[in-house]
């Protein structure tokens, strides 16, 4: 696998947050600020404490050669990011789901 494969992964997460708030800024939902901002500060160390403990226990791992860093007990670098990414696709839906009623 190229060196520059393993970094796609977080390439798309990061091309795909920035879409999300693109649409946002274009469709004028609001979901950018303090309250996508708190959401996201709760919702992430949440699931990553999920993960660490799945982690720990073996429950899952990650290949080292298809992520760009893997720090112990076995959580990729993306980890976080695809967590925060999946809050705001998340949040941009409900916003959009409220606009529309």
């Amino acid at each position: 696998m190229s060196s520059y494969q393993r970094y796609a992964y977080l390439t798309a997460i990061a091309a795909s947050g920035t879409g999300v708030l693109a649409l946002d800024q274009r469709l004028g939902t609001g979901v950018r600020g303090r309250r996508l901002a708190r959401t996201v500060a709760v919702a992430v160390p949440v699931f990553l404490a999920f993960d660490l403990v799945g982690a720990a226990r073996g429950w899952f791992a990650s290949n080292p050669a298809r992520n760009s860093l893997i720090v112990p007990p076995g959580i990729p670098l993306e980890e976080p990011l695809l967590l925060g990414f999946l809050t705001l696709v998340s949040v941009a839906l409900r916003r959009g789901a409220e606009r529309r009623r």
